[in-house]
């Protein structure tokens, strides 16, 4: 071989490695890697008996209203001690897997729910693989996963409410049965009415409350009257071991109504947002901040409820990028109860630059699309 054809051959061996490498490395990091993970979160579920913990009070409940009993006075079904804390949809719902053992009715769920994460992707147009990777390394996701809660169901229920947006039924479906499972998502409802969709709003709160009073009429409207009292001690029990801006604010020495002022202040300041970016038409960063209100205004907050920002970085970018490494910082915070104060910080600011770099990146597409570039003429 002459000299010139061995330097040509040693400059394409490099060239041709450096993709294979690549190639090699996503297939590690986004495929075996969340694969393992996975796998392993199964296991350690199994081994330490906490499969699909918060499913044990869905599952109680349904096994309290298949005996006749009222599930809201029945005893030691939640992991706080207390009586079942949701409307009686989840348990009713949660019935057919009652002739199921309990661990296996928790592998299973949580089984279905990877398959929740992953549909919401898949909802959202989401094409690029190595993001379904990613999404199951997400601290957050895990933790919805492991719980068994509805947390990704939700995520799902606003995933379609935004792919259907302009689909009347559809979109007030999947709001609507998220505000009969559990009253968390209602700021989709002023996203509807803020981009003048105000008959989809209208009609999602008209599906929610009959379905909500439907699946308590199943049950006889046992503890409808005493369930307001019910959420406050279930907010004085817990409330304190959540990821929220009021605890940031009692853990940084304010008084207890100078930290409520704060968290109401940011939470109203991004329903505001929202309603004025919504009126523009910019009804994808509205959205976006719709989801931020939700995690904002809610009093108590775990760790899995951060698995709603799969929705907001799916939407504002489809494909693989920076903000979708985001959350995975969110490895620091334990997945519920007693976090500390820089735990509880940690994982806000994670979530704000989750949100804010999301948000950003729509801003910037938007603005693309209003101001396509000027193709100059070619003189004739």
């Amino acid at each position: 071989m002459s000299a010139d054809g061995a330097a040509i051959s040693s400059s394409v061996g490099p060239a041709r490695s450096g993709p294979r490498v690549a190639w090699l490395a996503s297939i590690v990091l986004f495929g075996a890697l969340p694969a393992l993970t996975v796998i392993a979160l199964f296991a350690a579920a199994i081994s330490d008996d906490s499969v699909a913990t918060d499913l044990r009070q869905f599952y109680g409940a349904a096994q309290a209203i298949l005996d006749g009993d009222n599930p809201y006075e029945a005893t030691g079904i939640t992991e706080w001690g207390g009586p079942y804390p949701y409307p009686p949809l989840p348990a009713l719902s949660a019935v057919p897997l009652t002739p199921l053992p309990f661990d296996a009715a928790g592998v299973l769920v949580m089984a279905v729910l990877v398959g929740a994460a992953l549909a919401t992707l898949r909802v959202l147009d989401v094409r690029d693989w190595r993001c379904y990777g990613l999404a199951l390394l997400w601290p957050p996701v895990l933790s919805a996963v492991q719980t068994g809660n509805v947390t990704l169901w939700f995520g799902l229920a606003a995933a379609l409410a935004w792919r259907y947006r302009d689909r009347l039924l559809s979109a007030s479906a999947s709001v609507g049965l998220t505000l009969a499972v559990k009253f968390f998502l209602w700021p989709l409802v002023v996203w509807q009415a803020a981009t003048r969709r105000v008959v989809a709003a209208a009609l999602s709160v008209v599906l929610g409350a009959g379905i909500l009073l439907l699946s308590w009429a199943v049950i006889g409207l046992a503890g409808l009257v005493e369930y307001p009292d019910l959420v406050r001690r279930l907010e004085k029990t817990v409330g304190e071991d959540s990821y929220t801006l009021y605890i940031v604010g009692l853990d940084l020495g304010l008084p207890s109504v100078a930290a409520r002022a704060l968290w109401l202040a940011v939470g109203l300041a991004l329903l505001a947002a929202l309603v004025v970016l919504g009126r523009r038409g910019d009804e994808r960063s509205a959205f976006l901040l719709a989801i931020a209100a939700s995690l904002a205004l809610t009093p108590i907050v775990w760790l899995h409820y951060f698995a709603l920002l799969l929705v907001v970085v799916a939407i504002a970018q489809p494909r693989l990028g920076v903000v979708w490494f985001v959350p995975l910082a969110m490895v620091l915070t334990p997945g519920s109860g007693h976090p500390t104060p820089f735990e509880t910080a940690w994982t806000l600011v994670v979530a704000a630059l989750t949100i804010g770099l999301a948000l950003r990146t729509s801003l910037r597409g938007d603005r693309a699309i209003a101001s396509p570039p000027r193709v100059r003429a070619e003189p004739a």
